[in-house]
């Protein structure tokens, strides 16, 4: 019997690969509070982070998948939460963060310190 394009493209492998690989990334890091996805194309950008004590939908990470640091976008935590940096404003000392995006669709998901940490706080909260 000749194959048809349609038996090309079924892979009956393929659930079991991605539940592997799934698995394997989980299993790599720590504990974890959540997987975050993007909340505008849910394109999983972390798999291990912790959970802000008093933001409940802010978390941690020390890394992240399809995300862009945008070095053009700084951000600086005044009373009224992030804002872009205003020289006359600005306290002298005063850390800042560099805009988070998806890499898959742009959406502003966070923003990452000097040390190197990602504050995500736009996100999708699955486990």
């Amino acid at each position: 019997m000749e194959k048809t394009a349609e038996d090309y493209m079924y892979d009956d492998e393929a659930d079991k690969r991605d539940a592997e690989w799934v698995e394997s990334e989980l299993q790599k890091g720590g504990k974890t509070d959540a997987v975050l996805s993007c909340p505008q194309c849910l394109t999983q950008i972390c798999f291990e982070c912790q959970r802000h004590a008093r933001f409940a939908e802010q978390f941690r990470a020390q890394s992240v998948r399809h995300c862009e640091i945008r070095n053009d976008q700084l951000f600086v935590y005044g009373s009224r939460g992030l804002l872009e940096p205003k020289t006359e404003r600005t306290p002298k000392g005063a850390e800042v963060f560099r805009l988070v995006e998806c890499s898959k669709c742009q959406a502003r998901v966070g923003v990452a310190d000097s040390d190197g940490v990602y504050h995500l706080f736009s996100v999708v909260v699955g486990m």
